[in-house]
């Protein structure tokens, strides 16, 4: 076999499991994508996928070279990215960053892309479909908490920090929902076991509108080294394994780290002054 496109094909039929759905991702006709699959059958000595009433269903021989072949592309693109990396030639930025951090930093992370390169901004809001997008490579870099993830991952921690409670202390206590984080935990209750929250909302516009009645679970930056906190929290850079070296994810890493250091460093003043 020697059309790396037709491995290509395989690698979308597995993600869609269905011929149709696999010609609108790759953007060709229904009848290439069949044409290819009956081709890869015959090369390979093996059906690759059955069909039955959910849609493809893959082989025991294609799931087991799925993640061989997978790695072998990833490896062999990286292979022929050119040396020099030039950021204007790119088309599209794409970044899913965690709140608060889109909000407290998302403006000047614009303002240094857009210094370098005229390419498409696409800055979202973290999500539960994320890491997903990540691994289909559409989205370039996650800003998130550091936790378990499978070795697809890589991880960079940039900073440490815990959660400490914010606004008025005497109020109701509101829940303030970060995607990927505490929607199904109340780490609230590492600081204070008997709490309860009254309030559950999703926007950080709204909750930083109720912090004068109520109060909520804020990750700060660590401003004393010395002092052991009850819930501490990581911050880390995230993108594809595969792509730890390539030079956009670098080129981007080399841009957030120290933006993201300037806001922690301004909190801390803010946090010191009198």
């Amino acid at each position: 076999m020697n059309d790396l496109n037709a491995l290509h094909v395989f690698l979308v039929l597995m993600q869609t499991r269905n011929t149709q759905r696999a010609a609108m991702k790759l953007g060709r006709s229904q009848s290439y994508v069949s044409k290819v699959l009956a081709q890869l059958r015959d090369d390979l000595k093996d059906p690759l996928f059955i069909r039955d009433a959910t849609g493809l269903v893959a082989t025991d021989y294609a799931s087991a070279i799925e993640p061989k072949v997978r790695t072998a592309l990833e490896q062999l693109d990286l292979a022929l990215e050119p040396d020099v990396f030039d950021p204007s030639s790119l088309s599209r930025v794409t970044l899913h960053i965690v709140e608060p951090y889109l909000v407290e930093i998302g403006k000047d992370l614009i303002k240094a892309i857009r210094s370098q390169t005229d390419a498409v901004i696409e800055l979202r809001q973290w999500s539960e479909h994320s890491e997903r997008l990540i691994l289909e490579e559409q989205v370039d870099l996650g800003l998130h908490t550091l936790s378990d993830k499978p070795q697809s991952f890589y991880q960079k921690k940039i900073h440490s920090g815990a959660g400490v409670f914010e606004g008025n202390l005497g109020g109701e206590y509101v829940k303030f929902i970060i995607s990927g984080i505490n929607e199904h935990q109340d780490h609230f209750k590492a600081l204070d076991p008997n709490l309860e929250a009254g309030i559950i909302v999703d926007s950080v516009h709204l909750i930083n509108q109720l912090m004068d009645d109520c109060f909520t679970l804020r990750y700060e930056p660590y401003y004393d080294d010395e002092k052991l906190y009850p819930l501490n929290l990581d911050m880390a850079l995230i993108c594809k394994a595969s792509l730890r070296s390539a030079a956009k994810q670098q080129w981007l890493m080399d841009l957030i780290v120290p933006i993201v250091d300037d806001h922690i460093q301004s909190r801390k003043e803010a946090k010191k002054a009198p």
